[in-house]
Order: structure tokens, then C-alpha cells, then sequence
């Protein structure tokens, strides 16, 4: 039995929560002595405050620093302790945002078993808890200090793979996208970020630890790390945000310049969603990812000089006059691009070359095989199969066989072969390109505005992560 998209989603809660409430079952049975009620009390309030700083990463989930009062908790009371502080702010968090039931019943359950998990890897690694390095006697030269300080990172890189794992899992399935995608997207390229950022869960542990020796109250420790917290929390929030404005100026721009051409409104962003596809299924950085995204983009913008106006309101095909006239577009293209500082080099080379043939007949150089750039012989394979699933005037969009048909017919001629090979055997790019067709035949009563790929609305997927 095949088993829905949602039908998926809901097995996969159920091993999680399933998972949650076994481990939690066994740190019970090794629970330590109950920390006391303004201790959990006060993690719960910070840890429930943090819940709600948080920011949207690319694919349908979010991210929040409660993580680091989860970790400090751990270190302090044990792994029963603060997998119940986790799953108890979770879900007061999910409580004020209103998320449906499935969705808190996930995010609870995760956090819980990332914890717990986490506890049981660095206890049997031989990891102390509380760490040697919180006591007043030793000192940090001690072997047991050393060895809990580097066990410590294990104890985090156990919970942010259990986490991402989960959680990328979850908005895979939801959104109908390939794990890896989704992985690299939200994870790959801020993993290690995360992991630095954990240890100011030390930090946290170190002071309640002091203050309780000192005054008898340790709470009184959280105020100094709180704010600092709640502050580069609120910076990166920002600097997202500015990310992601940028992102949708961008989109603007090329919309108002596809404007001109009723048959190829949409065309940029579609291009851009499918060369990300192929740069995923390549198993590319993060940041090549996105400069080849960006780079598709805007791979067409030198149209927005005026000479080209008369030639992409023709209908019917080009005299060659005219296409040797087209065919500047990519130099004017990679010259606006380059007006942009961080764009120079990577991306504006990937614009200028993304009509570079593998056998070296195309322009503007001339260029053939591996000196082409990457970032272009992935535009123009999506560029290719965009045209190929559009409506033009002189016929109508062709199906997904012929299309793969095509691709196959002019490998190693046109297109790299290898990068064909990646494209045909995609499941993400095919569910892709006929997603676009579906799309356009809802949106297209004729040939003068498509919609963009429409991806399941599922933001509510919560990760721990900054």
C-alpha cells in the first residue's frame, strides 16, 4: 500500500512521539533527585520566552535559542529534567501560536527526544553530569574537566542531528521535497553556527552553577546571559529579514521585466526553482545553491534594455538579425549584474555564460565542456526545460516525456551529460515540472500570466535551531 503525503506525515509523528515517550520512560527510571520548583521554574520561563524569538528559515520551518536553555538544563539536572523543561515550553509555545494539534504533538515530541537522546549518548560516552568543570575544586587543567568540556560538543551534535533530522524529515514529506534539499537549505550552511552558538549553554550553566553557590539562588545567574541572548537573536532575525527583502526585490525587478513578454511571465523565478533542484541533487554548498539560484534569476535582466522590447512582443520566431540581436542579452545581463558588488565573479560569470553550449557552439565566448561555469550549464538546462513546459506562439508546451526525451537527445551536444543525467533521473525536479504544468494550466485561460510553483503552505514545523 502506498501511503499519501499526509498519511506519511502522520507515521512519521507517531515514531516520534512513540520514540519521545520511550526514552523518556528510561531517563525516568535513572531520573536524579527533582532540582526543585524555582529552578525548572525559571529555565521554563526563559526557555518559553526564547520560544518566541524566532525566525523563518528558507524551507517551512523556523528557529528559535530555546535550545540553549535546553542544553544548560541538561548539564545542570540531568536529561529527565530538561527534556520535560523542552517539551513543556515547546508547548506553551505552540499554545500562543495556536498550532494544530499533529503539528505541537510533533515539535514536543522532538524536542523531548533530541534532549533525552543527546543525555544518553554523552552519559555513555562517559560524560559526568553535573560536568567536572561546574565544580569549585577543579580546575581546567583537570583530565575530568577536559574530558566533559569535549564530550560536551558531542552531547550538542547528537541533539542538532536528532533535531534537524526530525524536523527536516517532517517538512520533506509535507512539502513534497527531496530530504536533501531540505537539509541543505536549513541546515547544512548554519550547522556549524548552531554548534558555536551552544556553547554558551555553558556559559548559562557555568553561572546558575555559581550564583547558586554564592547566594543560594542561582536564577538570579540567567539575567546576565538573557539579554545578550534575546539580542543577537533579534540581530540575526534582522539580518534574515534583510536577506530575505533583498530576495524579494530581486523577484520584483525580473517580474516587471518579464512583464514585457506575456509568454514568458513567471519564466526567471520558475528558472531559479529549477536550478536550485539540480544544485541540491548535486549535493552543491549551501552557498553555491544560492548564488546558482540567484544567478538563474536573473540570467535574463539584460532584457531590459529597450532594443530587445520589439523582439519579445513578436509573435512568431526571429530573423537572424534579430536573433544575433537576442543573443546580446547575456553580456547586457551579466553587466547589470556586475553593477552589484557581491554579485562579481560566481554569479555574474554564471549570467554572462548560461548560453555557452557543451560543444562549444553557443555564445558570447564560445566556451565548450567543463570551462563553461557550473552555474551555467545548470541555468541552461533549466532555462531549456522551462521553454520546453511553457506555452509559446508558435506551439503549445510539451509534456514531461518529450521533454526528457530532449534532454537526452541533446546531451553532450547542448547540455552537459552528466548534469542530464541528474536532471531525467531527479524525482524533486520532475515533481517540479509538473507541478508548473499544472500551475499554469489552472492560471492560463491564454497565454498571459502563469503562476509560480505553489508549495503546500506548511510553516509551522518548529526546529531548535538559531
Amino acid at each position: 500500500m502506498v501511503l499519501s503525503r499526509d498519511g506519511k506525515v502522520y507515521l512519521l509523528v507517531v515514531a516520534v512521539t512513540v520514540s519521545a515517550a520511550s526514552v523518556s520512560a528510561v531517563g525516568y527510571l535513572a531520573r536524579p533527585a527533582f532540582p526543585g520548583w524555582w529552578p525548572v521554574a525559571t529555565f521554563l520561563f526563559v526557555a518559553t520566552l526564547l520560544e518566541g524569538v524566532n525566525t523563518r528559515l528558507r524551507i517551512a520551518a523556523r528557529g528559535s535559542t530555546s535550545f540553549v536553555m535546553h542544553l544548560a538544563a541538561a548539564l545542570l539536572f540531568g536529561g529527565f529534567w530538561a527534556a520535560a523543561i523542552a517539551g513543556a515550553s515547546t508547548l506553551l509555545g505552540e499554545m500562543v501560536r495556536s498550532n494544530t494539534p499533529l503539528k505541537a504533538t510533533f515539535n514536543v515530541s522532538q524536542r523531548i527526544l533530541s534532549v533525552s537522546l543527546a543525555v544518553m549518548v554523552y552519559k555513555a560516552a562517559g560524560g559526568q553530569l553535573p560536568p567536572a568543570y561546574l565544580s569549585v575544586s577543579e580546575s581546567l587543567s583537570s583530565d575530568a574537566v577536559q574530558r566533559d568540556l569535549g564530550l560536551f560538543f558531542l552531547f550538542a551534535i547528537v541533539y542538532f542531528l536528532v533535531n534537524t533530522v526530525a524536523v527536516s524529515c517532517a517538512v520533506a514529506l509535507s512539502s513534497d521535497r527531496a530530504f536533501r534539499e531540505v537539509w541543505n537549505l536549513n541546515t547544512r550552511g548554519v550547522l556549524g553556527y548552531d554548534l558555536g552558538a551552544s556553547a554558551i549553554a555553558l556559559l548559562v550553566a557555568w553561572l546558575y552553577h555559581r550564583f547558586d553557590n554564592w547566594l543560594g539562588f542561582g536564577s538570579i545567574g540567567l539575567i546576565g546571559v538573557v539579554v545578550p541572548i534575546v539580542a543577537v537573536r533579534h540581530v540575526y532575525g534582522l539580518y534574515h529579514q534583510l536577506q530575505d527583502s533583498g530576495q524579494e526585490l530581486l523577484q520584483v525587478m525580473v517580474k516587471a521585466i518579464e512583464a514585457r513578454d506575456p509568454y514568458t511571465s513567471g519564466h526567471s523565478v520558475r528558472v531559479s526553482k529549477l536550478s536550485r533542484t539540480i544544485a541540491v541533487e548535486l549535493g552543491l554548498p549551501a552557498r553555491e545553491v544560492e548564488q546558482i539560484e540567484t544567478a538563474a534569476l536573473l540570467h535574463d535582466v539584460g532584457k531590459i534594455y529597450e532594443e530587445f522590447a520589439p523582439l519579445l512582443r513578436k509573435e512568431g520566431r526571429l530573423t537572424p538579425e534579430e536573433t544575433a540581436l537576442m543573443q546580446t542579452h547575456s553580456t547586457k545581463s551579466a553587466e547589470l549584474v556586475g553593477i552589484i558588488s557581491k554579485f562579481k565573479g560566481f554569479v555574474q560569470d554564471s549570467v554572462r555564460h548560461h548560453h555557452e553550449r557543451w560543444d562549444g557552439e553557443g555564445y558570447p565566448s564560445g566556451l565548450g565542456g567543463r570551462s563553461i561555469p557550473l552555474g551555467s550549464r545548470i541555468i541552461l538546462i533549466s532555462d531549456t526545460i522551462d521553454a520546453m513546459t511553457t506555452d509559446r506562439p508558435y506551439r503549445k508546451r510539451l509534456s514531461l516525456e518529450i521533454v526528457i526525451s530532449e534532454l537526452q537527445k541533446c546531451k553532450g551536444t547542448q547540455f552537459d551529460p552528466d548534469l542530464v543525467e541528474v536532471a531525467v533521473s531527479s524525482v524533486s525536479l520532475r515533481r517540479l515540472i509538473v507541478g508548473v504544468g499544472q500551475d499554469l494550466e489552472l492560471a492560463n485561460p491564454g497565454p498571459t500570466r502563469s503562476k509560480r510553483v505553489s508549495w503546500p503552505s506548511t510553516t509551522i514545523w518548529k526546529t531548535g535551531r538559531i
